[in-house]
């Protein structure tokens, strides 16, 4: 719990250029954040311009504003009540969701994947109870998106039940945590506008983090994820491939003091699975399936250093890279009427590409604490 108050305002701007295949993507973003932390409520807003260019499609606007107020209610004890302003464009229409499709792999960090996304308010509580040497963690939470406009393509997740539960223990000066998070969704499909499947997912994490030598000068954490989804095969979207599957990976930073200066390097792997399929039926024709399965992974390493000027203003340089690859295979099969007997063969077709990811970012961010 913090002893006092303090504010803290951070206006940063970036810059990422990727490639993937023959496809080139830029994005330019320009974060500002604002936060309060005091030793019973914490506050935070954030925002971010955003500019990107796939494939010859631009899509430019302001990713969804994000406002988030805590109560602690004791050490380990938080009620949460937060919300955002939809994106700005609030749906994407067909250039813009060109734009997204063709940079869209969550493998890569962008900010424009968060442009599409509905208006929502939400309430989290989080308790702690501490047994022994160890902290058990429950968690609850309810988020309503508000309905979208009824034009463009958007992705809403109606009403999102959470449940989450933690254990938290101490090993030296490290502090180790598992959890689990399971949340289920209701939201109707638009008329096939709403890129959000149904169903839930289900987040297993765990955390470490703490100081490595006894000075305190040198600070690891590292984290790993895996969120799986469930009960997404939405049948009101007959003629649609919305695929979906499984998202993880591990990451890891340091934080090194040096005199006045914080070095931070920082490494992650991320690995995407995915699959759908639909079966159309045509008048006077015969079924067709087409299915779709994609993968991809990256590996990204970044380094930043902290460069405080004076006792409030800190300046904060960012450089990194990433590789990795893209892949994924189409099939579709339809049954033909071979010969006067009318006798019914099933013809598959397939395409498939794999291309490499190759990318790198830059950044800069001010912060004021006052």
């Amino acid at each position: 719990m913090a002893t006092r108050t303090r504010q803290t305002l951070t206006v940063s701007g970036t810059e990422r250029r990727y490639r993937i295949g023959a496809v080139d993507v830029q994005e330019r973003a320009a974060p500002l954040t604002w936060r309060l932390v005091s030793p019973r409520v914490a506050a935070r807003v954030s925002g971010t311009p955003v500019s990107l260019d796939a494939a010859g499609a631009q899509l430019q606007g302001v990713t969804p504003v994000r406002a988030r107020l805590d109560f602690i209610l004791r050490a380990g004890d938080t009620l949460s009540v937060y919300g955002r302003r939809g994106s700005t464009p609030r749906t994407l229409n067909s250039v813009e969701a060109s734009a997204l499709g063709a940079a869209g792999t969550s493998v890569l960090d962008l900010s424009s994947l968060s442009m599409g996304l509905a208006s929502q308010v939400g309430v989290r509580g989080k308790w702690s109870l501490p047994a022994g040497s160890v902290v058990f963690g429950v968690s609850a939470a309810a988020e309503r998106d508000l309905p979208p406009p009824a034009t463009g393509v958007v992705f809403w997740q109606g009403t999102t039940v959470r449940g989450g539960a933690s254990v938290t223990g101490f090993v030296g000066e490290q502090t180790l945590t598992v959890s689990a998070d399971v949340s289920s969704s209701q939201a109707d499909s638009l008329g096939g506008r709403n890129q959000f499947p149904g169903g839930g997912a289900l987040l297993l994490g765990a955390s470490s983090n703490g100081a490595v030598n006894e000075a305190g000068t040198v600070w690891f954490s590292g984290d790993m994820f895996y969120v799986r989804p469930f009960g997404n095969d939405r049948n009101d979207q007959p003629t649609r491939l919305i695929p979906q599957g499984s998202f993880g990976g591990v990451s890891g930073l340091l934080l090194l003091e040096s005199g006045a200066l914080t070095w931070t390097p920082t490494v992650s792997l991320l690995r995407e699975s995915s699959a759908a399929s639909v079966t159309t039926v045509q008048q006077g024709t015969l079924p067709s399936r087409t299915s779709l399965r994609g993968s991809a992974w990256s590996v990204t390493a970044g380094l930043s250093v902290d460069l405080p000027l004076g006792a409030s203003v800190t300046v904060s340089p960012e450089v990194g890279a990433v590789t990795g690859t893209v892949s994924s295979s189409l099939a579709q099969t339809s049954g033909r009427i071979l010969g006067r007997r009318g006798r019914v063969v099933n013809v598959t077709n397939t395409s498939a590409f794999h291309d490499a990811v190759r990318g790198w970012w830059g950044g800069l961010s001010l912060s004021v604490r006052y």
